[in-house]
């Protein structure tokens, strides 16, 4: 076996580690400085603001689109909401609702909201929970116009539906736009 100690004049077992740490601290100030630099542009550095309103909407049209297990309806709404400031806007939306034979029901479908300033918001929705009682789901934005452009955000929905096709609904739901 050869004595490593006598070549180099350094005790056996020591490895020259400085350049390699001086290397990985520069890689990792360089990777510290471009996530700085990109924070930035970062869609997480938006302001998120949180959005409270009350729903009424009813069946405009429906048609029963069919279904072997269950029924599965095709619906057209139509209605108006009431933000918490007082303000107010009209919603149509197309949805499909179901229902289990167990009495599940399901809605999933769009919705467009539209102010009184012209701006409008599309949102997804995607709701469920027994017939005749409280429903819980989710809120999706999806794009908007003028004050809502470039809207980002989602929320959940509590509904319930006290007359066949009538609807009461709160929404809450977080939200950011875009700056021009």
């Amino acid at each position: 076996m050869r004595n490593n100690s006598i070549r180099t004049g350094k005790p056996e077992g020591h490895r020259q580690v400085r350049p390699k740490r001086c290397f990985r601290a520069i890689v990792c100030a360089g990777v510290l400085l471009a996530l700085c630099a990109s924070t930035r542009f970062s869609p997480a550095q938006t302001t998120m603001e949180l959005i409270r309103w009350k729903e009424f909407s009813y069946a405009k049209h429906g048609s029963q689109v069919g279904g072997t297990m269950t029924a599965i309806d095709a619906i057209n709404r139509t209605g108006f909401i009431v933000l918490g400031d007082g303000q107010f806007a009209q919603l149509s939306s197309s949805a499909v609702h179901t229902s289990s034979p167990d009495g599940e029901e399901f809605h999933q479908g769009f919705v467009m909201y539209d102010f009184d300033d012209g701006s409008s918001i599309l949102a997804k929705v995607d709701v469920s929970g027994q017939h005749r009682s409280k429903q819980i789901g989710s809120i999706v934005f999806l794009a908007g116009t003028k004050r809502f452009r470039g809207i980002t955000g989602r929320g959940t929905i509590t509904s319930w539906m006290p007359a066949k096709w009538d609807m009461y609904a709160e929404i809450e739901a977080s939200y950011s736009v875009s700056k021009p």
